[in-house]
């Protein structure tokens, strides 16, 4: 299948190739969760399938570079994206503050990426433990599909490490509150020397996407994927184009978060010059990192798409100040018909 250039071309492929086993692969998911049989597991589960199915949506962008592969890489990304949603909500959202707990949650997600790894007690630490094989099911059907891809091999001890980071980060920004700074600053502390030109708080914010591992499913389909290849979407989205897609997450949600007395990484700027400038950096390069990435032009599409999609969020407005000026000033570096159309669809899917 020919390389997306166009937008057009990937709005199509989205539409008439993604979309519907997008919507198949998540109505089942939902369904499943509804028969889970403890209330609180249920609760969390739909709850996090109800307001965040956007990140399925735009992680199963992806999958339309490889159309041949769709009922393969759409599957998996939809399963891995809900085994996320569902643990945040359930370390954010629920009963527990313990870290013990969290972290043998996420173990789910290390052994989702391990074909025919044994299924663990996740619940261990928790008081709800029944959720009629909700979580063991989405960790079985990643392991099918992970293991249906030819080149997995190869990228599996790269998705596997930024799984574990990306499960440091659920831990420690989730325990108490007057224990979570200290404890990331501490894990920043670990990882600085090789991510110095990051601040602590945009490593953390890199750490919390899962779209690097998206890019790498999508290499996996090809069994002779050269390193070369691999190194370079790993250069590319960490720390750039992943601390961008969060980042932005996070700008849109810092009202929000400070009301909520919520951890917020955007805050943790100086100023909102300082906030625009990080952010102006973040986009531009992420721009320049795609140059060297296999089908530049998806990825550099991905970084117009990530802009669009969440400034155009309803909380991007003239009632909140400080995120509407900031939003205003980065969508200056958004121009061009590839924006524009992402931006009126980013609109729609939104809205």
């Amino acid at each position: 299948m020919r390389e997306l250039r166009h937008p057009w071309q990937l709005l199509y492929r989205m539409y008439r190739h993604v979309q519907p086993v997008l919507e198949r692969e998540f109505d089942a998911w939902y369904g499943r969760a509804q028969r889970i049989e403890d209330p609180e597991l249920r609760k969390q589960a739909m709850a996090s399938m109800e307001s965040k199915k956007f990140h399925c949506q735009g992680g199963c962008v992806y999958a339309a570079q490889v159309v041949p592969h769709i009922e393969v890489i759409v599957p998996l990304i939809v399963a891995y994206q809900t085994i996320s949603d569902y643990l945040d909500n359930l370390c954010d959202r629920s009963t527990s503050l313990d870290p013990v707990d969290f972290r043998q949650l996420h173990v789910s997600m290390q052994d989702a990426l391990t074909p025919g790894a044994p299924l663990q007690d996740y619940y261990r630490y928790r008081d709800e433990k029944d959720d009629s094989g909700f979580l063991a099911e989405l960790v079985l059907a990643c392991q099918r599909y992970t293991a249906q891809l030819s080149g997995y091999e190869k990228i599996k001890p790269h998705v596997l490490r930024l799984s574990r980071l990306y499960s440091d980060l659920q831990v420690y920004k989730h325990i108490a509150h007057d224990q979570r700074e200290a404890r990331l600053l501490a894990w920043w502390d670990e990882h600085k020397e090789e991510n110095s030109e990051l601040y602590w708080q945009e490593f953390a914010a890199v750490t919390g996407s899962t779209i690097n591992i998206f890019a790498l499913f999508c290499l996996a389909t090809d069994e002779d994927v050269p390193d070369e290849q691999i190194l370079a979407i790993n250069g590319a989205y960490f720390p750039w184009i992943s601390g961008l897609h969060i980042l932005l997450d996070y700008l849109i949600d810092m009202e929000e978060d400070r009301l909520g007395g919520d951890l917020n990484f955007v805050s943790y700027y100086t100023s909102e010059r300082e906030a625009t400038e990080r952010l102006r950096h973040f986009i531009k390069q992420a721009k320049a990192s795609v140059d060297r990435l296999p089908n530049p032009d998806f990825h550099r599409m991905i970084v117009d798409g990530l802009v669009a999609f969440y400034l155009v969020d309803r909380k991007v407005n003239r009632n909140q100040p400080r995120i509407y000026t900031i939003a205003r000033e980065l969508l200056k570096q958004a121009r061009g018909l590839p924006s524009v159309l992402f931006y009126v669809n980013s609109l729609l899917v939104r809205r």
